[in-house]
């Protein structure tokens, strides 16, 4: 006996054997398994079933999560302020001279926008009561104005061939 002949006879053993595998096991080996999945994925699927939590369960679980958040917000409390008001809790105010110096500073800029306008109003007054000069009106070459009337076309009448 050849080699060749002995691989081919093992591989017809194997599909004997796998075909009576799935005689007993009730599954099909023609579908090719996906890799990374186990052997019997279809049997795996089909036992699967939803998981429900009982009502002490999901009470266990709440009341540990009421446990964590309390002990993260106790150490809020206890942990040093971060920030650019770590230092002074109180909110800074101005004083009252202050206050009044900003005050008179932004009245003397808003008394520069106020002239500002006032002169840009009186040059528009300015010009508009100057004599305008007279436009020339400018002739332009190319289409005529108006358009030339267009005769009519009579219809045309076909011409009857003699026969």
């Amino acid at each position: 006996m050849n080699i060749q002949n002995i691989v081919v006879e093992i591989d017809a053993e194997i599909s004997r054997l796998q075909q009576v595998m799935a005689l007993l096991t009730g599954t099909s080996t023609t579908k090719k398994q996906k890799p990374g999945q186990p052997a019997n994925a279809s049997l795996a699927a089909k036992a699967r079933t939803r998981r429900t939590l009982s009502a002490e369960g999901r009470e266990k679980i709440a009341a540990a999560q009421r446990a964590r958040w309390a002990k993260s917000k106790k150490a809020a409390k206890k942990a040093p302020a971060v920030g650019i008001r770590a230092k002074s809790k109180k909110k800074r105010t101005l004083s009252a001279g202050a206050r009044a110096k900003i005050a008179a500073a932004q009245r003397v800029r808003w008394a520069k926008v106020w002239k500002a306008k006032e002169k840009a109003s009186a040059a528009k007054a300015a010009k508009k009561s100057a004599p305008a000069k007279k436009a020339v009106p400018v002739k332009r070459a190319g289409a005529p104005k108006t358009k030339a009337a267009v005769a009519p076309v009579a219809p045309i009448t076909p011409v009857k061939a003699a026969s």
